[in-house]
């Protein structure tokens, strides 16, 4: 169906269709297969492309749908981790969106957001007497067996949250990236994306790093796993910030994006880059490297 066909339905009507998809898609059996952890990677997409195209309101619409048909069939408890993982994070970046926040401080909400709630389940866990890292450890022992695992056992526990966390934020960004992208190519949102104001960002996330930092010199148990995680999570704005400043030294070379795409690519796959364009980011609101590093023009 055209996208000028999809513009005459009824928004309603889509926003039904789209809450429905989401559930389908989030609903949809895990195999360990690429084709299966794709599907299940945008199940939030269709609800994004909702959200972005006929606002706020058709998305609570289209959540209710999907919230319903997933709880329906995967039980309450389900239903509710549904709600945090992938309606609250659609809620917020559409939100924020319809106020015109850049794309940059998306991120930054976002980030917010992850840190809030899993303050919040330690918090709730916590009043309920539950030790999080030995249902951490009870959890882990499943792939304890793996040779590849066995030597990372106590290294990683205390940072399962905050690492599975950096690809959740990763994977509501990419979902909202991509929503809004079809709606521009649809010709079915008035604001054009990205707009060179998108690449505003909040540069003050050194001083949480900071903060978790500190709960990890208390050398409290619980406070320390609340500091090793949230000095984790405060890497992913950090990163885009060390990233401006790296595509700001780039810049004297030809095709600096492409640069920028290879120093990327090695931060997936590599320790040294990211944590080198993270210091960058923690740099940058005393230093101003980026307009240091900026070639002149003249």
């Amino acid at each position: 169906m055209s996208t000028n066909r999809i513009g005459h339905l009824d928004p309603n009507l889509i926003a039904v269709c789209g809450g429905a998809l989401s559930a389908a898609l989030a609903l949809f059996p895990l195999k360990f297969s690429i084709i299966s952890f794709l599907i299940t990677y945008f199940a939030a997409l269709p609800l994004f492309f909702v959200g972005l195209c006929w606002g706020f309101y058709r998305l609570l619409l289209g959540a209710l749908v999907a919230f319903g048909i997933f709880s329906a069939r995967a039980g309450m408890h389900a239903g509710l981790v549904f709600l945090i993982t992938t309606l609250a994070p659609a809620f917020l970046i559409v939100y924020r969106f319809q106020k015109g926040d850049p794309a940059g401080y998306i991120v930054s909400w976002v980030t917010g957001l992850t840190i809030a709630i899993f303050l919040g389940v330690l918090l709730v866990l916590s009043a309920y007497s539950v030790n999080v890292l030995d249902l951490l450890r009870s959890w882990f022992s499943f792939f304890a067996d793996e040779q590849a695992f066995r030597n990372l056992h106590e290294q990683i526990i205390p940072l399962l949250p905050g690492i599975s966390s950096i690809s959740w934020i990763i994977m509501c960004l990419v979902n909202a990236s991509l929503a809004q992208r079809l709606a521009v190519k649809g010709h079915l949102t008035q604001r054009p994306y990205p707009l060179p104001q998108d690449s505003q960002l909040y540069e003050n996330w050194d001083l949480v790093l900071a903060a978790g930092l500190l709960l990890i010199l208390t050398d409290i148990s619980l406070f320390a796993f609340m500091g090793k995680n949230i000095a984790l999570m405060s890497c992913v704005p950090l990163f885009l910030v060390g990233l401006k400043v790296v595509y700001a030294w780039l810049k004297q070379f030809d095709n600096p994006k492409f640069w920028v795409a290879g120093v990327i690519f090695m931060s997936i796959f590599l320790v040294w880059p990211a944590m080198f364009i993270v210091m960058f980011g923690i740099l940058e609101p005393t230093a101003r490297l980026s307009q240091r590093w900026t070639p002149n023009k003249s």
